[in-house]
Formats: structure tokens, sequence, C-alpha cells
């Protein structure tokens, strides 16, 4: 493939050369380069569809007409991490809400904001969270002066690999984070195996990273890290790919219809109680369901990985603020 130089929008070196690959999506064709000097990977166009597009997504709908309830590894990690110390939080890409409903029931001061509205639906109607709404970083820091710096936690679960604009990314953050505050994040780790991240391409996913590209740009920023590791895929990560590429197929709609129905019956009560037992009963047959269909392959597919240092396939930091 013949190089063109072009401007690293991380870090401004130019020039850069170095196509690493090219991927087309309908009638865009998008180009990979690696910048030399910060070692990030970006794909060219960088540029996020928007709210509409996400929304429409089968992967995101799927995950919001069914919302898991427990937090996973990187949610409890990032409170686990502060021990007996509580705060407020801001989640940059909420989702459905259960890093927040688990923050929440650890005793910390919960917002969360998204984008996508069928996402936030569900962070309220099932979650019952408070301070969580529809916005962008952009638009909540504007309409929010008086929360400027007063954020023990600000965390973006797998969020940094879908942004096209991650230096102003980063000053927002900054701005929301307290004196010595904390970020907490996690996104695919470009090492890992790409048959099991088939959807890290664009224009769902714009960058890729590794341990070092992602450590310098926040320490370029004034974050200095204080946790940083690959992750393998679980076996419940797995099922879970599993689960969003052909739940969809062996879907019954019986979780929707109840939370539906309970939302109906329960009124403004079902705001105050966490979760009826018949929504729980529904959830705990969904999970089954799906444990039985995709339990044996994702089983086969975690064996295969051990061995392999494709196992990794996500990546998790905790920076802090100043105090360099």
């Amino acid at each position: 493939m013949k190089s063109q130089p072009t401007i690293c929008p991380l870090c401004s070196a130019s020039p850069t050369y170095g196509e690493l690959e090219s991927y087309t999506d309908r009638e865009t064709t998008y180009t990979l380069y690696e910048c030399p000097e910060c070692r990030v990977r970006w794909w060219k166009p960088l540029k996020n569809p928007g709210a509409e597009w996400y929304e429409r997504d089968e992967r995101y709908a799927g995950a919001n007409e069914n919302p898991p309830l427990e937090p996973n590894w990187n949610h409890r990690k990032a409170i686990s991490f502060f021990g007996e110390k509580k705060g407020r939080v801001l989640d940059i890409g909420c989702g459905t809400g259960n890093f927040l409903s688990w923050a929440k029931k650890k005793g910390w001061d919960v917002y969360g904001i998204d984008f996508d509205r069928n996402a936030v639906r569900a962070a309220t109607e099932v979650f019952g969270l408070p301070n969580v709404s529809v916005a962008t970083l952009a638009e909540f820091v504007d309409s929010h002066p008086d929360l400027m710096g007063s954020f023990d936690l600000v965390a973006f679960f797998d969020v940094f690999e879908h942004i096209d604009n991650h230096n102003e990314f980063a000053a927002l953050v900054s701005r929301l984070v307290k004196s010595e505050g904390y970020i907490a994040m996690s996104m695919p780790y470009r090492g890992g195996a790409r048959w099991l991240q088939p959807n890290d391409l664009p224009p769902r996913h714009l960058t890729r990273w590794n341990r070092a590209s992602l450590a310098g740009f926040w320490g370029r920023h004034g974050f200095n890290t204080r946790y940083i590791k690959r992750a393998p895929s679980t076996f419940d990560a797995i099922l879970m790919k599993f689960r969003f590429k052909y739940g969809k197929a062996f879907s019954f709609g019986l979780v929707q219809k109840t939370q539906m129905k309970e939302a109906l019956k329960g009124g403004m009560q079902k705001k105050q109680t966490s979760r009826s037992v018949r929504v729980q009963i529904v959830h705990t047959i969904a999970k089954t369901k799906d444990a039985f269909l995709f339990g044996i392959p994702a089983a086969l597919v975690w064996l295969a990985l051990l061995p392999s240092r494709k196992r990794y396939t996500g990546l998790y930091l905790i920076a802090q603020k100043g105090n360099l």
C-alpha cells in the first residue's frame, strides 16, 4: 500500500507515515495509521457517526432492550480501587446504567450522561437512577458550571475508542475532575485476536491503543497512571459476544414486555423501588437461556485462547489528576 503523509490527530506529529490497512464500510473507505511519535493508531476519516447511528445499531439496541443487571470487572475495580472511600462519580457514556447502579449501592453520589436516548431511558426505568441525562460531554460541561472540579472519579468504559476529539475530550474531563481526582476507563486492546474483536472497526471504533500509547496520552494531559493492565477475554465476556451476535435470533422479547408492563403498572412507585420479583425472574430465565445456547461454544473459544497472548482483548486504566 502506498504511504501518504498525514498529521497525527492525537499529538499533531507531522508528517506521519505508515498506512497499516484499509477497510470499507458501505461507501466509505477507512485507512489505519500509526503515529511514530505517540504510537496511537487511528482510522482516517476519524469521524464519529453520531447518536442516531448508535440508536439504530443492533449491537447497542439489543443491550438497551435487555440491559445487563450486574457490574462487570471494570466497574467493580473502579469502585474497589477507592476502598471504603466514597465520593461523586460521573459516568460518560453510561449506557443502561449498571455501573452507576453499583456505585450508588456502594454509597457514591452518581451522575451519568449518554447520547443514546434509548440507553438513558433504560437506565432510568430499569435502575431508577437519578441525575442521568441525554447529553454529550460538552453539553454537560456547559450546562453544569456548578459541577466543575467536583468529581472524585470520572469514568468512561468502552467510550474512548468511539470518540473523534480525544484532546478536547481530555480537556473537558480535566475540568470535571477535582484536584488529585481520578479517571477510570476501559477499551479494546489492539494486540488481541482480531477475530475475537470483529466490531473493532470504523465507524464504530476509530482508534486502537496499547499500554504505552494510552498512558502517554493521559500523561500529556496531566494524569499520572496509577493502574494499567491488559485484560484477557473471560468466559463471561466471550459468552456476551455470542449473545450480542446471535441473541436476537433467539429472543422472545419477554424481558422488554415485562418491563413495559411493570412501568405501566408501577407508575411513580416503580421509580422508588429497585425491581419487582417478576422482572428479576424474567431476567434469570433470559440469562439461563443464554448460558444454555451459547455456553459450550464460548467455553471452547476461551480454552483455545488460554495459551496465547492474543487472549488479551481489553485495556484498563486508572489515572490521577496532577500530583505528577
